[in-house]
C-alpha cells in the first residue's frame, strides 16, 4: 500500500511539472478537418481486448472524412489485432517494457509530425499516455475531460455519462470529428483473411472432420491475464463433463496461452475435450470465428467474440460485466457475487452455458 502510495505521489509530482511547461498549442481551437489532409495518431498501447474494443471507434474516426489519415500507436502485443484493418493507414509500435527505448520512439512520432494525437484513456488518466501525447507534437491534441489529464487537451470532449459499456465510453471520442456517438456504429469488428479462416477451419477438423450432423462446436479459452479472472482447473473440467452429459456429439476444444499449455491439456483430458494449441492472437481469432459458443473468463477471447459476432458466456468478477462485457452479441455474463471469478461455482457456469447451446 504504501508502495502505491508513493506512485501515485510521484504521477501528481510529474503531472504538475508537465502542466507547468506545456504549451497552450490550439487550446479552443476546433480545426475544420474537410479543409486539408491531417495526420492523425490514436495512442492504444496496451492489452490486445482495449485494441479490439477499440476497433469501431478507430472506424469511425478515420472514415468521418476522406481527409483524414490515421495511424495507431500500439504495443507489441495488441499490434496484431490491426494487420488487416484498411482504414488504419499504419501501426506504429510502442513498447513501454524498454525504457531505453523512448527516446527513439519520442523523436520517431515528433519526426512524422502528426496534426492530432488522441488519448485513449477514457475511463482513468496514464502519465504514460499523456508523455506520448507530449512527445508526438501535435497541434491538437484530443481527449475526455475531467479525468486528471484534461489540462493538456487542446480539444477535450465530455464524457459519455449515461454510458456503461467501454466501447461506448469510447465513443465519445468520436465528437472530436464531429460526429454523434449514437449515430455511428461503434461495435468493434476484425477482418480476418481467407487464409486464416481456412486454418481456423481446419483446425477444428483436426485431421478430418470428426463431426456428428449438426454438432456443436464449443469452444473453452481456460487462460486469465489477471488473478481475480483466473478460476479452478477442476471447475472447467467440470463445464466440459456437464456438455458431454448434455450434448454427446458436441465438439469442445480447449485453448490456452503458451504459459498454460500443461493445465490446458489435464483440463482438456479431464474434461473430455481435446487441446487446440494456437500461435498467437490471430490463430486465436481464426478458432473463434468457427465456433458455435465460447467459455472464457473476461479476457481478450471475450472481446473477440464481440467483433466476430460470436455468442459467449464469460465470468466476471462482480461489477465489471457491465463495463467489459459482450458488446451486442448475443452473449451471457455470469457475475460473481465478490471481486473474483473463483466464487463463481461449476454449477452455474454449467446451467448458463447449457441454457445457451440451447
Amino acid at each position: 500500500m504504501r508502495l502505491k502510495g508513493l506512485e501515485r505521489l510521484w504521477k501528481r509530482i510529474a503531472t504538475s511539472v508537465i502542466a507547468a511547461f506545456l504549451p497552450e498549442g490550439a487550446r479552443g481551437e476546433r480545426p475544420d478537418w474537410r479543409d486539408r489532409n491531417y495526420r492523425v495518431l490514436f495512442l492504444r498501447h496496451d492489452r490486445i481486448g482495449d485494441m479490439i474494443l477499440s476497433t469501431g471507434i478507430l472506424r469511425a474516426i478515420a472514415e468521418s472524412y476522406p481527409t483524414i489519415q490515421l495511424d495507431v500507436l500500439a504495443s507489441p502485443i495488441n499490434a496484431p489485432v490491426l494487420r488487416h484493418e484498411p482504414y488504419v493507414n499504419e501501426v506504429v509500435v510502442f513498447d513501454r517494457k524498454k525504457p531505453l527505448s523512448f527516446p527513439a520512439a519520442f523523436l520517431d512520432m515528433r519526426n512524422r509530425k502528426y496534426d492530432a494525437v488522441i488519448d485513449c484513456m477514457v475511463t482513468a488518466p496514464s502519465l504514460t499516455t499523456l508523455l506520448l501525447m507530449i512527445a508526438a507534437g501535435a497541434r491538437y491534441r484530443i481527449g475526455v475531460k475531467a479525468l486528471g489529464n484534461d489540462f493538456a487537451y487542446t480539444l477535450p470532449v465530455p464524457a459519455r455519462e449515461s454510458a456503461d459499456h467501454i466501447v461506448d465510453k469510447l465513443g465519445a471520442l468520436v465528437t472530436a470529428f464531429g460526429l454523434q456517438p449514437s449515430n455511428v456504429d461503434l461495435r468493434p469488428r476484425i477482418r480476418l483473411t481467407t487464409e486464416e479462416l481456412e486454418r481456423g477451419e481446419r483446425i477444428w477438423n483436426g485431421e478430418t472432420d470428426h463431426r456428428a450432423p449438426n454438432s456443436k462446436r464449443v469452444l473453452v479459452n481456460v487462460s486469465a491475464g489477471r488473478a481475480h479472472h483466473a478460476w479452478p482447473d477442476a471447475r472447467f473440467s467440470a463445464v466440459i463433463r456437464a456438455v458431454r452429459a448434455k450434448l454427446p456429439s458436441a465438439d469442445v476444444v480447449v485453448v490456452s496461452s503458451p504459459a498454460d499449455r500443461g493445465r490446458a491439456a489435464q483440463i482438456a483430458a479431464e474434461g473430455g475435450g481435446r487441446l487446440v494449441e494456437d500461435t498467437g492472437i490471430r490463430d486465436a481469432m481464426s478458432i473463434v470465428a468457427h465456433a458455435d459458443v465460447v467459455f472464457t473468463p473476461d479476457t481478450s477471447i471475450s472481446h473477440v467474440c464481440s467483433a466476430l459476432g460470436k455468442p459467449a458466456v464469460v465470468l466476471h468478477p462482480k461489477g465489471n460485466s457491465a463495463i467489459w462485457g459482450p458488446y451486442k452479441t448475443d452473449g451471457r455474463a455470469v457475475d460473481s457475487l465478490t471481486a473474483s471469478v473463483v466464487d463463481i461455482s461449476a454449477e452455474v457456469a454449467s446451467e448458463v452455458l447449457l441454457s445457451r447451446l440451447a
